[in-house]
């Protein structure tokens, strides 16, 4: 049996699994973030949002990685792993996918599992998957960013205590939040300053630690973003200021607004 790939951390993130999917094809809610790479050059094609005058957009921070053959590859791999399983028989796709998912992450003894670093719920029987898993896997916990907010409500007398989701600002569907902020108690909202984030009385999440919370915050635009943007403006200006740029540098982000 072909498992799923995942990583076990990155620059940003340790000590937990990470899957991810082909970014912008796998994230049928995105909006100005997103962003493609070509499956077989990798070639990167922004949203057409980016070309629209004064839009406030942004790269999808997860899309640039795929310009490396191997991590393209190994995305592209788990999509079509888990397409098979739910194409093969629709009836039994919930259950397929849920079982590809137990079988691929049963091997490995990380009790913490970041469901997309790249990608999201393309269908909403890949989440009721994954409710599954964390049901079977009650000892572990499960959290995702997610703009599949109307997935997400569909599903939310279903989803366990050890799956956490946040909802990515940014997406198309951002207007089922108002009079929900009950059921969406954790936002992400993608700023481009330290000084904006606390203008919105918001903290900076720089290790994922907040999305295990119950209050809105802040992640800084970072990445390759595109040239003469206003993403890539702010991030050339605070590299000018000595603050953070990214997370694949040696230098500590523990003094930054936010991070505990």
């Amino acid at each position: 049996m072909n498992l799923l790939k995942f990583s076990r951390g990155n620059a940003k993130l340790s000590k937990r699994l990470i899957l991810s999917l082909p970014a912008g094809y796998a994230c049928p809610s995105a909006g100005v973030c997103r962003t493609f790479a070509d499956r077989h050059t990798g070639k990167i094609n922004d949203s057409l949002a980016a070309l629209i005058e004064d839009v406030a957009e942004y790269r999808c921070f997860a899309a640039m990685a795929e310009t490396r053959p191997n991590v393209r590859d190994a995305r592209w791999y788990n999509w079509d792993l888990l397409r098979d399983a739910a194409y093969t028989d629709s009836k039994l796709a919930v259950d397929n996918m849920a079982a590809l998912i137990l079988a691929s992450i049963d091997p490995y003894d990380e009790d913490l599992v970041r469901i997309h670093e790249s990608g999201d719920f393309w269908t909403e029987q890949y989440l009721m998957a994954w409710i599954k898993v964390a049901r079977q896997r009650p000892n572990k916990i499960f959290y995702a960013f997610t703009k599949s907010l109307n997935m997400w409500l569909n599903q939310v007398e279903s989803i366990p205590s050890n799956f956490f989701l946040t909802a990515s600002i940014g997406g198309q569907l951002d207007s089922l939040i108002p009079g929900r902020e009950h059921i969406f108690t954790r936002r992400a909202y993608v700023v481009y300053t330290e000084e904006e984030a606390v203008a919105q009385g918001l903290e900076i999440d720089h290790d994922d630690s907040h999305c295990l919370g119950n209050k809105p915050f802040a992640l800084l635009v970072h990445g390759s973003q595109r040239a003469g943007s206003n993403a890539s403006k702010a991030i050339q200006l605070r590299k000018k200021q000595g603050k953070f740029v990214g997370y694949n540098t040696v230098k500590k982000v523990k003094e930054l607004v936010g991070c505990k």
